[in-house]
């Protein structure tokens, strides 16, 4: 996630939502020109390393973000076209969430934590099963719904946001690809399906984090308007010691739009991502490749180790080079007030904070690997 890195009084491991750091602008890998003398001598074809786009006409001024081709089917991800043709669904990490019992039944129990990974909260946020909840598809009767919903605590010294989190009680390693549809609240709390490893916390793969509509339900901008419509996609590698945590994540497109048509770059034509029900995944290929995809459509990969924009360039993974330990899958919601500058400013935002236009509501996360099987480390 986009965070500013703090550095100091730490008393946990750092997770998921801290903090952010804007509009660092990258310039591009250039790959190695071809010096040959030879008009006929046939060039190898390097794949691009960095993280790259897929990039529509609409052009800004800000490397972080990138508007990808128009695409109005909601569709999942063809595995056969993605090289995954005979990958199957590990069901201890995939979920329909089709229970009539909700968040007390057997099954659900059995797979997933409410809550964290751990006990660490990232305050004022507070992540609890409280706000865990199941409902009804009203759109296709028999299919039930994962509900995050958020709710102001004002019961102690300190004014708290109650939000709701389920993290998998297993874990896997790559080769893995995560899938969910999900619609994304109509607050701008952000929503999130991820992963973070297992034990220490230090590698975290984001499928999707979203903040919701631009446009609050009372037909004013919401506060931070750069964040909303827009879907961010990342991956962070950190490095702890005693007294500080530090955090890399790419800075090159990273912030997604997409419009609703083409001809119209204005930010009045992007989609809405909470006016209904989109998949997302990642690949999580190698240690040093990840790709996303949005409604059945690749959007970006991250290629590369040490490259700038790539999977670790300050060498911070220690369970060998890039991306490997395994990783629990996560789905929750949070505050984040670095967006606002400071935790008052966030409580004094008139934003949407709690009650029922904070629910986002999951269909169903799958996970898939070569042969349906958890794929395991040694080193975590």
């Amino acid at each position: 996630m986009n965070r500013k890195i703090s550095l100091c009084n730490l008393s946990g491991f750092f997770i998921f939502f801290l903090c952010c750091i804007l509009a660092c602008s990258n310039d591009d890998n250039i790959l190695p020109e071809n010096n040959s003398d030879d008009p006929d001598e046939e060039v190898e074809e390097e794949e691009e390393l960095g993280s790259i786009a897929v990039l529509s006409d609409c052009l800004f001024g800000d490397t972080n973000l990138f508007d990808t081709p128009v695409h109005n089917a909601i569709e999942e991800t063809s595995l056969v076209d993605n090289g995954m043709e005979n990958w199957q669904k590990v069901e201890v990490l995939s979920d329909e969430f089709d229970y009539i019992g909700g968040k007390q039944s057997p099954e659900f129990q059995n797979k997933w934590r409410l809550g964290y990974v751990n006990n660490f909260q990232p305050l004022p946020t507070i992540w609890t099963g409280d706000q865990v909840s199941f409902e009804d598809d009203t759109a296709n009767p028999g299919n039930r719904i994962l509900i995050l919903q958020a709710i102001i605590d004002e019961t102690g010294n300190e004014k708290r946001l109650r939000c709701g989190m389920i993290s998998s009680k297993e874990t896997s390693t790559y080769p893995l690809y995560q899938e969910a549809k999900v619609k994304i609240s109509n607050s701008q709390l952000a929503n999130a399906v991820w992963m973070i490893s297992k034990e220490t916390q230090i590698e975290e793969i984001d499928n999707v984090e979203a903040y919701g509509p631009r446009i609050r339900i009372d037909g004013q901008e919401c506060d931070r308007p750069y964040f909303a419509d827009r879907i961010h996609l990342s991956h962070h590698t950190f490095r702890q010691t005693e007294t500080e945590r530090f955090d890399y994540q790419p800075q090159k497109h990273t912030w997604m739009s997409r419009k609703k048509d083409n001809n119209d770059c204005s930010r009045d034509n992007d989609v809405v991502w909470s006016e209904q029900f989109h998949i997302f995944g990642v690949k999580w290929e190698s240690p040093t490749k990840l790709v996303y995809f949005i409604d059945g459509k690749k959007v970006k990969t991250v290629n590369g180790l040490r490259e700038e924009d790539a999977i670790d360039p300050r060498g911070y993974t220690t369970c060998g080079d890039g991306l490997t330990r395994e990783m629990h899958m996560l789905i929750s919601q949070a505050s984040q007030p670095w967006r606002y500058g400071s935790v008052d400013a966030f409580w004094n935002s008139n934003d949407i904070k709690s009650g029922p236009n904070t629910k986002m509501m999951v269909d169903w996360i799958r996970v898939y690997t070569p042969n349906g099987q958890l794929n395991k480390q040694t080193c975590n």
